[in-house]
């Protein structure tokens, strides 16, 4: 297969501010759901990886900590024609603002997201 032919992954923007859960998570979006990830850890970096890449996809953990949520950087991605996902602790009758949005609700599994994508899980593959 030539560099020309090799299929791009869809990239995924992943914004969670608990490092752990964002290295758990973003190996199975990218091993499992086939992304090509980008994590950012709080709006600022978030923001900037939207000034240097282009997202298809983007899951967004709603609270950040010291204040900061994700919900205008949603709205924003959602113009552009991002599929959002928001993900939260809270659930969907405690969050109004995300109303026409797909919301997963914390703890969740790979499944859960791939449901919300629309996306598949990749076969596991062999060593």
């Amino acid at each position: 297969m030539t560099a020309s032919s090799t299929p791009t992954r869809p990239k995924i923007l992943y914004v969670e501010d608990e490092v752990i859960v964002a290295l758990d998570v973003s190996d199975g979006l990218e091993n499992q759901l086939g992304f090509d990830v980008q994590i950012a850890h709080n709006l600022a970096s978030a923001h900037a990886k939207c000034g240097s890449h282009t997202f298809d996809f983007a899951l967004l953990d709603m609270n950040l900590g010291n204040g900061e949520r994700s919900i205008e950087l949603g709205l924003d991605l959602s113009r552009k024609g991002v599929k959002v996902v928001f993900a939260s602790g809270y659930n969907r009758d405690e969050i109004g603002e995300i109303c026409d949005f797909t919301l997963v609700e914390k703890p969740f599994q790979i499944g859960d997201i791939a449901a919300a994508f629309g996306v598949q899980i990749a076969p596991a593959r062999l060593a």
